[in-house]
């Protein structure tokens, strides 16, 4: 009986027929649980991100420009509702958005229960989500925009002198409607100063007697000179080789601002590349207006400044310090006008000098000009176009036929906005 009951027992360890359905059985579980993991957590991160979605895009909707702090909390929680379906609204436990006692920053905080698909006796009903975005409230300020013409005056200029003199009297509200065009605030307060540039040292001069072509707004005459004369190297530049103004606040001087540029004709230059890093130079030692300082006719401090220079020229640019240039006795001394690219940079890139936060140089023109002067290769806008700021607004014809547009173009890119702090 005993070595029956063996035999029999032994028979059905060797035998596998029906086996899969009880090792079936005890992998089911931990198969299932797989799978629902795999759900929740796919299931848990869609879900978050588009809590995460709503609440980025609800803090910087209320964060805009115009809005009244007092709207802000509203407008954040409008647009996030407008985001989120009702299966997704079920599931969240609690809402907020907050602002700060300066009201510069508003935060927005989500938490979420997202159902579970795990079985109940393995997992909770539901998974918490928590998201948050904080953004910075963007304020009102008071905006002023300082803005230096450097305008080439010679004699193949008369385009741009042209288009120069057609903009003056409305060049502050056809900037500002531009903006506005671009969904860019108007600046608050606007000054323009105009440098007009020739040439420092265009013409050659050598020998103890010589004759010097002497270039004036009222032509240019032949003058013979001798080095014993004490003004012998000025005769190598256009006289004068700079005309600039002072400020003109605008709209209430631009009569002025008009008045300045109408005179003005095409004229001097000698050889082809002109002084324009001179007037650069001259530009960036504007008594730019800085924060705090308070806008002519108005009462209220300046928040932010905008210093600008617009560049038109159809010639190459002496290098600093070119030879025949500092023989001028009227070239500005080493202490006002580097004589180096690395120094000029280096004024460019200086917070006394100008601010570094929004210093913009536009330039109108083909900055890789090259041309040749008694130093060799003139090439100097070709260094200016690498350094912090410098945009190209186009060609000569771009800038004398779309100023004012292309300007705005470059101004639009300089203006903050909302951004997310976290």
């Amino acid at each position: 009986m005993m070595s029956q009951l063996r035999n029999s027992l032994a028979a059905l360890m060797r035998d596998t027929r029906g086996s899969f359905a009880p090792l079936f059985a005890v992998l089911a579980i931990p198969i299932a649980m797989a799978v629902a993991i795999g759900i929740d957590y796919n299931n848990t991160v869609r879900l978050r991100q588009k809590l995460q979605n709503a609440v980025d895009t609800a803090v910087l909707a209320a964060a805009r420009l115009n809005d009244a702090d007092n709207t802000r909390i509203a407008a954040a929680q409008r647009y996030f509702d407008a985001q989120i379906d009702t299966d997704l609204k079920a599931q969240i436990v609690d809402v907020s958005f907050t602002m700060d006692s300066k009201a510069t920053n508003i935060t927005g905080t989500v938490k979420a229960n997202i159902r579970s698909f795990m079985p109940h006796a393995l997992s909770k009903d539901s998974l918490e989500v928590n998201v948050k975005a904080v953004s910075a409230v963007a304020k009102p300020i008071n905006r002023q925009l300082d803005v230096v013409m450097c305008i080439d005056g010679t004699g193949s200029m008369s385009a741009t002198l042209t288009a120069v003199k057609n903009n003056a009297l409305n060049f502050e509200s056809n900037l500002n409607a531009e903006l506005v065009k671009r969904n860019i605030p108007a600046f608050d307060a606007m000054r323009v100063r105009v440098v007009f540039y020739r040439d420092y040292g265009g013409y050659y001069l050598s020998g103890s007697n010589t004759t010097a072509t002497v270039c004036t707004s009222s032509g240019c005459t032949s003058k013979s000179i001798k080095s014993t004369d004490p003004a012998y190297w000025t005769y190598v530049g256009d006289q004068p080789p700079i005309r600039e103004s002072t400020w003109f606040p605008l709209p209430a001087q631009r009569t002025n601002f008009s008045s300045f540029v109408n005179p003005e004709t095409a004229w001097g230059g000698g050889d082809l590349p002109e002084s324009g890093l001179e007037c650069v130079n001259n530009a960036m030692s504007s008594s730019w207006a800085k924060v705090g300082d308070i806008p002519a006719g108005s009462s209220t401090p300046i928040d932010a400044i905008y210093p600008l220079i617009v560049v038109w020229t159809d010639a190459a640019a002496h290098k600093p310090g070119y030879s025949l240039s500092i023989k001028n006795p009227n070239y500005p001394a080493t202490t006002a006008m580097p004589r180096t690219y690395t120094d000029l940079l280096a004024k460019w890139n200086n917070t006394a000098t100008i601010d570094q936060l929004r210093k913009m140089l536009i330039f109108f023109g083909n900055p890789d000009l090259s041309s040749t002067d008694r130093d060799g290769a003139a090439d100097g806008w070709k260094q200016i176009k690498t350094w912090p700021g410098f945009y190209l607004g186009g060609t000569l014809s771009d800038g004398n036929s779309n100023m004012v547009s292309k300007i705005a173009d470059v101004l639009a890119t300089k203006v903050l906005s909302p951004t997310l702090v976290n």
